[in-house]
């Protein structure tokens, strides 16, 4: 065993034959890592400044001379030596899923949770009355309702709150259940969560439940994500011993604290007014959060624990809350198609309106949702991490340094938009859409993705020189640097490889297909679509006639694709403040077809076709 120092004044202790990525992962601190220490995704980057290692084959490989030069090395191969410094997330973290607007359109404030100011009166030799009976008979002749024997938590603690102010309190209750008791009137101050655990990252929204205001939104990168990028990885993993389903489901619980401890940090809010939670996510997300067994959720024909909506008490699950707030998870519809699909649905209601529309909830996981005269249909395909930047030689997810938008024209060439107004050191998913629609419609790439030779006469001599040979393929560079690292020869750029057009071919063919699947089977043409409706926070940042463009929806007009933000959320929300969401929700799971595309050779013939870079009926 040795130690080594995590930057700034972490010390770690490693153990004999570690890895420092293994090291890291038992430690619980952030480290990108998609192929699960394999060496192949090049992901898993530290920046190391004393006893720096010599590079690995898998350093040399994914990393560039500037980073190698630097100290960048990929944490797997690492093996600590005693002294070494490392330092983690060196590139500024910004999650975008806390810049989306929610769109909160909010009917009616209905949360089911209230807190209630009342004087029960002081015991007499005329009123024997035990000191619950006093306070629930009160309760009872301000509400109209009976309220039931509460936890013995509770009961503990009713003489001292009834005595604290001179028998004035204030009593939290949720249909007919006391939740908690407060010496004097705090009823200005109740409090809910709503939550969405997305593969990639997870957001977190407080809420004023006596007014409806969403007060806060914070989001990070979910902490699963150390042990696979996408729901089948994690699946696999969980499923190898009953003490990784239980890392996983701590990993997403510890992220979820985290950032709760953060909103009350900053607000200024004790967590135990904290009194109400509803959660989304996809159905793996959903189990590993709720501790379930995923093991026939992992092979066909797919069976969840549940589908229907689900409600526990905040300690049942470990979230650092009031231990006696409602936890409620919102049902899932079937398969791999979540609650979250569900709260997009609650979140972008115009999809249930007269017509055809198609909902599209875009992320590692892609779920569609369709409603036609005939029916509701909705299905998952597993996009896999491309439209967050996973799997792409130089992707990233949307932080400063990221390529989040490109332009190719016959003047000026190649421009970058970089989120944070920096030299680019990546691309993520928005600028990697843009960036094949434009590569594409400038000659450089073929309908079938190919990246065309660099003496290819029909290509203006700004973009000849922007191919080059790489190892794996030819590479366009995107940026416009020109520095060569310390006479080394070689440059630092980020481009986009071939294997990286085919990756993102694998994720828009799949959606495709998916979404071309749905409308055969519901007898509806693309044409006669009224409504293209997408979800999600990448949705937000992607123009919908790029997507047209490359064939990741159906040609139809522009104007029929909307963007909702990150509708799952809303869901989550509407579901937080009003119990009438919560109703709906319910109902309408129920009249949901679940398809699953797993072995459907329909599915199968649309994805060939699906895979080119060209309009699609």
């Amino acid at each position: 065993m040795m130690n080594i120092k995590i930057y700034p004044n972490l010390v770690l202790m490693t153990l004999e034959h570690e890895t420092l990525l293994e090291a890291l992962i038992r430690h619980r601190l952030p480290v990108e890592n998609l192929c699960n220490g394999q060496g192949t995704c090049g992901k898993c980057k530290v920046r190391i400044s004393n006893c720096v290692s010599q590079p690995s084959e898998q350093d040399l490989e994914h990393l560039t001379a500037s980073e190698l030069q630097n100290g960048v090395r990929l944490a797997c191969t690492v093996i600590p030596q005693e002294g070494m410094t490392v330092k983690l997330d060196f590139i500024e973290s910004q999650d975008r899923k806390e810049s989306v607007n929610l769109g909160l359109k909010l009917k009616n404030l209905n949360p089911g949770v209230a807190k209630i100011h009342i004087k029960p009166g002081v015991p007499s030799m005329d009123d024997e009355r035990g000191d619950w009976d006093r306070l629930a008979d009160e309760l009872e002749t301000v509400t109209g309702y009976a309220y039931k024997t509460p936890d013995l938590a509770i009961l503990r603690k009713v003489p001292e709150v009834l005595r604290a102010e001179d028998y004035d309190l204030t009593s939290t209750v949720y249909q007919g259940e006391v939740l908690d008791i407060e010496a004097g009137d705090t009823t200005q101050r109740l409090y809910g969560i709503a939550v969405d655990i997305g593969t990639t990252s997870v957001a977190v929204a407080l809420v004023d439940l006596n007014s409806g205001r969403i007060i806060k939104v914070l989001s990070n990168e979910n902490g699963q994500i150390t042990y696979g990028a996408d729901v089948i990885s994690r699946l696999a993993f969980a499923r190898e011993s009953r003490e990784n389903a239980i890392t996983l489901q701590t990993a997403v619980r510890e992220t979820i604290n985290r950032l709760l401890g953060e909103l009350c940090r900053q607000l200024n809010i004790d967590q135990n007014e904290l009194y109400k939670m509803t959660v989304v996510g996809n159905t793996t997300m959903q189990h590993l959060f709720a501790g379930f067994a995923v093991s026939h959720l992992a092979v066909s024909p797919f069976v969840s624990v549940c589908n229907r909506l689900l409600e526990f008490k905040a300690e049942d699950l470990e979230i650092e809350i009031n231990p006696r707030a409602k936890l409620i998870l919102l049902p899932d519809i079937g398969g791999f198609v979540g609650s979250d699909t569900l709260g997009a649905i609650l979140g972008a209601p115009e999809v249930l309106g007269y017509g055809n529309h198609l909902l599209i909830d875009i992320g590692t996981n892609c779920e569609l949702f369709l409603k036609t005269k005939n029916g509701m249909l909705a299905c998952s395909t597993a996009a896999g991490p491309a439209f967050e930047g996973g799997g792409i030689t130089c992707g990233m997810r949307a932080k400063p340094g990221a390529i989040e938008s490109i332009t190719i024209s016959t003047g000026e060439g190649v421009a970058c938009r970089v989120i944070g107004e920096q030299e680019a050191v990546g691309i993520c998913g928005s600028g990697l859409i843009e960036g094949i629609d434009e590569l594409r419609k400038a000659g450089v790439l073929t309908k079938q993705g190919k990246i065309a030779a660099p003496d290819t006469q029909t290509l203006p001599p700004e973009l000849q020189r922007r191919i080059v040979a790489g190892e794996k393929g030819r590479e366009f560079i995107l940026d416009n640097r020109t520095v060569l690292d310390n006479g080394t020869g070689q440059s630092a750029y980020v481009f986009l490889s071939q294997k990286d057009i085919s990756e993102l071919q694998l994720a828009k063919g799949a959606v495709c297909a998916g979404i071309k699947t749905l409308l055969e089977m519901s007898g509806v043409r693309a044409q006669e679509l009224d409504s293209i409706i997408l979800s999600g926070t990448f949705a937000s940042y992607i123009k919908p006639q790029n997507i047209i463009n490359i064939g990741l929806v159906p040609d139809v007009p522009v104007e029929k694709v909307t963007v909702a933000g990150n509708a799952a959320h809303v869901g989550a929300l509407l579901a937080l403040l009003d119990q009438d969401e919560l109703e709906n929700a319910q109902k309408l799971y129920l009249r949901i077809k679940h398809v699953e595309l797993g072995g459907s050779s329909r599915f199968s013939d649309y994805f060939m076709s699906s895979m080119y870079l060209e309009k699609q009926e």
